[in-house]
């Protein structure tokens, strides 16, 4: 072999190796390593001790995406867990050097209760704070609920006699009691309140403000939507677990018909702009009735209703056939007392919940 031969070989040979050395170091510095750095920083600061549950899960998936050699969107998303798994130790490690962010929202967190607790007319007690606290809160409030319970009980009876007895007071006594289901439903609403912000006292720094945010702008949001309709048109609430729902009372039908009666495009546009404000969320619309005539044909006649509306929207929106859950409850979900007939007005309604993604 020739000199110019040896030489030519030689270089195609280191070539070779540089070109190797390469992919090594290409991979060294991958998806991999990152994910790999990210761990041993979580763990670093204390995730294995403090978060053992979502540091061992993260690294038992990181082991397995290295031996089955993952794609792209697999890494992403430990990349991305790996980076929330290193703020929660980081916020742990940082709250338990620094007593007074932790003494913060504890105070934060006996405040809600205390405002909680004032609704109802109770004091929170001055012994007790944190988890206590709101276990203690939480018994009472179970109490008054069951006290109003034991009522609508005990007239549930009651007017099972006076059905049979006095006849003209049957209707009073449900009205009474309709009433008091309502308070009910608010009382538990409420508790679900407190349930959510003992969750979030209880969450790290990072969740809460994250929770709290979601919440803060479907308020906002909900608050925007309000005022579109007008106090006569809908009312809009916000449910504990963070749906939307849009109590419609001025959609218009004929007596014992399911079409809505023209002249109403402009309601409907209201309710699909309030859809849009939410992309990708669930939406269902619950047709209701008064207790005008029987169950069975209010029901038949709620979820036909629920339908055409579920059916007017879905083709504004340009949905497929489906996409929109409709259902019907009949009287069974009154608002209002049908005693008279402006409270009938508000029961005849369509509800449309709308649940956002989270």
């Amino acid at each position: 072999m020739t000199t110019s031969k040896m030489i030519l070989v030689a270089l195609a040979m280191a070539l070779a190796i540089g070109l190797a050395a390469g992919a090594r170091a290409a991979d060294e510095i991958g998806p991999a390593a990152e994910v790999k750095s990210l761990l041993d920083r979580a763990k670093d600061l204390g995730a294995k001790g403090q978060l053992p549950t979502a540091w061992w899960d993260l690294d038992k998936r990181y082991k397995a995406a290295r031996e089955g050699a993952a794609g792209a969107a697999t890494w992403d998303l430990l990349r991305r867990d790996a980076r929330g798994l290193v703020n929660r130790a980081a916020f742990i490690k940082e709250m338990r050097e620094r007593k007074s962010g932790m003494e913060a929202l504890l105070g934060r967190f006996d405040q809600a209760l205390a405002e909680i607790a004032a609704l109802h007319g109770l004091e929170t007690a001055p012994s007790l704070t944190g988890s206590a606290a709101a276990a203690d809160l939480m018994t009472r409030l179970d109490a008054l609920n069951f006290g109003r319970q034991a009522r609508i009980d005990s007239l549930t009876v009651a007017n099972r006699h006076l059905t049979d007895t006095v006849g003209g007071r049957f209707a009073v006594q449900e009205s009474t009691i309709t009433a008091l289901q309502v308070q009910v439903s608010s009382l538990r609403r409420q508790v679900w309140e407190t349930e959510l912000r003992a969750g979030v006292a209880e969450a790290d720094r990072s969740a809460a403000e994250s929770v709290l945010s979601r919440r803060q702008q479907r308020a906002d949001a909900v608050a925007a939507i309000q005022a579109d309709f007008g106090p006569e048109k809908a009312e809009v609430s916000l449910t504990p677990a963070g749906a939307v729902v849009l109590q419609v009372f001025g959609l218009e039908f004929g007596v014992g018909s399911a079409e809505v009666r023209g002249g109403q495009d402009t309601l409907l546009d209201q309710i699909v702009a309030a859809v849009e404000r939410f992309p990708g969320a669930q939406v269902a619309v619950e047709g209701h009735t008064d207790d005008t005539g029987t169950r069975e044909a209010n029901l038949r006649l709620s979820r036909r209703r629920a339908e055409t509306v579920a059916n007017l929207l879905a083709g504004r929106l340009d949905w497929g056939v489906g996409e929109i859950v409709a259902t019907g409850h009949g009287p069974d979900r009154p608002v209002a007392l049908n005693a008279t007939p402006e409270g009938r007005a508000r029961n005849r309604r369509i509800d449309v919940v709308i649940t956002p993604v989270q």
